[in-house]
């Protein structure tokens, strides 16, 4: 959530963490072999702030988790992982700058922020 979304006010963290739990979450399609969050943040370009050469993946790596924004995002995915989900299933997400093919003939779900979030994505 830190590298996702660190920037955006604690609904838009939690939208974040809860893209996160339901891939990790879901039966079917690409993501039902990830047996933890971790496995599922980290699966290859999949969240970009894991990329190589990503900005946020330096700043991730020096992060100091007694910051107030790093507690902030932490205690944003310890809400989501109890809270209803208002993403209404979102497993997929963009900033509102970009538009990346993948959401191409897809309507969103959520909007918050910076971000779209999309739930019928496969």
């Amino acid at each position: 959530v830190y590298g996702e979304a660190r920037s955006e006010d604690d609904e838009g963290r939690r939208a974040v963490a809860h893209v996160m739990l339901n891939r990790w979450r879901t039966t079917d399609g690409q993501f039902r072999r990830d047996d933890t969050v971790a496995t599922v943040c980290l699966r290859h370009v999949q969240f970009s702030s894991w990329n190589t050469g990503d900005p946020n993946l330096a700043k991730m790596m020096e992060v100091d988790v007694n910051s107030d924004v790093f507690r902030q995002c932490l205690i944003a995915a310890l809400i989501a992982i109890d809270e209803p989900d208002f993403t209404e299933g979102a497993r997929h997400y963009h900033t509102k700058r970009s538009r990346p093919r993948w959401s191409r003939g897809h309507s969103p779900s959520y909007r918050h922020g910076a971000h779209v979030f999309f739930n019928d994505v496969r």
